[in-house]
């Protein structure tokens, strides 16, 4: 539980965001990007404390899932999704993603931690029953759950 609390509260500094944003920045330029670079990039971003970025992130996810055909990248992606939203304290939109993975993998204990996590968090917040995730942005996430869940039990 300890390291899911470090994970959500870890900042990335602005100079190896810029580091990461170069090299993915030169390999769009070659168009050499790969899901590795592209990964790598996104994860930075949605570790870093400025929300901007953090969407950045989920944006480069939310493609990186919709261009694999591999059930364990889409995992993955949909846990590192769940991460980010609740990064920026969106957690309803952090659960449904979360739940898509522990529905069709109930002993995922990665999963289950940041679950956790997120609802110790709402909690303490006193988010409980609010409804975060609206318009376009429950839209996205209830297609790419509905989406993940129907690959997943291929």
């Amino acid at each position: 539980m300890e390291e899911t609390q470090q994970l959500l509260d870890e900042i990335v500094l602005p100079a190896e965001i810029e580091r990461y944003r170069g090299v993915y920045e030169k390999a769009k330029e070659a168009n050499q990007v790969t899901d590795q670079n592209k990964f790598s990039f996104s994860y930075c971003l949605i570790r870093s404390k400025v929300k901007s970025d953090v969407r950045n992130g989920l944006t480069l996810l939310r493609e990186l899932y919709d261009s694999t055909t591999s059930d364990d990248a889409k995992r993955d992606y949909i846990y590192y999704l769940a991460l980010g939203n609740a990064r920026l304290g969106e957690y309803e939109a952090a659960l449904k993603f979360l739940d898509a993975i522990l529905h069709l993998q109930p002993g995922n204990h990665q999963a289950k931690n940041l679950k956790d996590e997120v609802t110790r968090r709402m909690n303490r917040e006193g988010y409980v029953g609010m409804g975060i995730a609206v318009g376009a942005g429950a839209l996205l996430v209830g297609g790419l759950t509905a989406a993940a869940l129907a690959l997943l039990k291929k």
